[in-house]
C-alpha cells in the first residue's frame, strides 16, 4: 500500500508540474517522441534504429522498490536443513534524479536504503553425516544507506517512443550495519563499508508521454569492501575484500516508476 501511495504521489506531482507549465503563457517547441536518432558515424550500418525515448534537456525524478520474502518452506536454498523454520524478508527503497545531457543520455544521483530481518526458530545441519550442527532462536537484522551517481544510455526500440532499453554505469557507496544475536539483542555488530562500480541493464516503457515504468537488474559489478567486527564498543577484528560478480540474482531486479519533466 505504501508503494502505491508513492507512485500516486509521484503521478499527481507530474499533473500539477504540466499544468504549471501549459499555464505560464510560453510557447514550448514540440518534441516528437519516437524520431530516429542519426548516428555520428554514417558509413557504417546499423541492424536496428534507435529512436528518440529521452530528448535532451528533460529532468527525471524516480522511485525504485524491491521486496523479497523467503520462507523455509517453499526455498531450494534449505535442503542442507532438517527441521528447519526459518523465515527472511528484505525491502530496498531507492529514490533518484537524472538529467538528460543529451538525447538518450542521462546523468543522475541515486539515494538506497536497504532493511533485512532473517530469523531461524530452529534447524539442523547435516552435510552428508560429515557435519552436523543445530541452531535455535538466531535472529539476523542489517540495515544499509548508500548514494551512487549513475550515467544511463536510452536505446529506443519504436517509433512511437514508447518501448526501449537502457543500461547504467554505476559509481557507488553503501554503508551497513549487521547484528546477529538469540533472544535479546547483543552488544556485538559489524560495519560494512563498501565501494562498486555496477553494470545494470533494464527495460524501459512509458503508458504516458512524461511517466515511465523500468524493470532492471544489476548484472555484473567491481566491489571494495572493509568490514570492522565491534563488541561492546571495541574493534574485535576487522577484513578487507575485493570482489568482481556476474550473475543473475533475483535480489539484485528492481521495478521503479519515473516522472519526465
Amino acid at each position: 500500500m505504501r508503494t502505491i501511495r508513492i507512485f500516486a504521489a509521484l503521478c499527481l506531482m507530474t499533473a500539477c508540474v504540466s499544468a504549471f507549465a501549459q499555464s505560464d503563457g510560453k510557447e514550448r517547441e514540440t518534441i516528437v517522441l519516437g524520431g530516429e536518432i542519426a548516428p555520428k558515424d554514417t558509413s557504417k550500418v546499423r541492424r536496428f534504429k534507435n529512436h528518440l525515448i529521452a530528448p535532451k534537456g528533460e529532468w527525471q525524478c524516480g522511485l525504485s522498490v524491491m521486496y523479497a520474502d523467503f520462507s523455509s518452506n517453499n526455498s531450494e536454498f534449505m535442503l542442507l536443513l532438517q527441521g528447519v523454520d526459518a523465515n527472511a524478508s528484505m525491502l530496498r527503497l531507492a529514490p533518484e534524479g537524472a538529467y538528460t545531457f543529451a538525447d538518450n543520455h542521462a546523468v543522475g544521483a541515486r539515494f538506497q536504503y536497504t532493511n533485512i530481518n532473517g530469523m531461524v526458530d530452529s534447524a539442523t545441519a547435516d552435510l552428508l553425516g560429515n557435519l552436523s550442527m543445530d541452531v535455535s532462536g538466531l535472529n539476523a537484522q542489517s540495515r544499509s544507506m548508500g548514494g551512487s551517481v549513475f550515467q544511463r544510455t536510452y536505446v529506443g526500440l519504436d517509433r512511437y517512443g514508447r518501448v526501449g532499453i537502457f543500461w547504467d554505469y554505476v559509481l557507488g557507496y553503501t554503508r551497513s550495519k549487521t547484528q546477529f544475536y538469540t533472544g535479546e539483542a547483543s552488544s556485538a555488530y559489524s560495519l560494512n563499508n563498501k565501494i562498486s562500480l555496477n553494470f545494470a541493464p533494464g527495460i524501459v516503457y512509458f503508458p504516458m508521454n512524461n511517466v515511465s515504468i523500468q524493470v532492471c537488474i544489476s548484472l555484473a559489478g567491481l566491489s571494495y569492501t572493509n568490514v570492522k567486527a565491534y563488541d561492546n564498543g571495541q574493534v574485535a577484528g576487522s577484513r578487507q575484500a575485493w570482489k568482481a560478480h556476474a550473475s543473475l540474482s533475483v535480489l539484485d531486479l528492481s521495478f521503479g516508476l519515473t516522472v519526465h519533466l
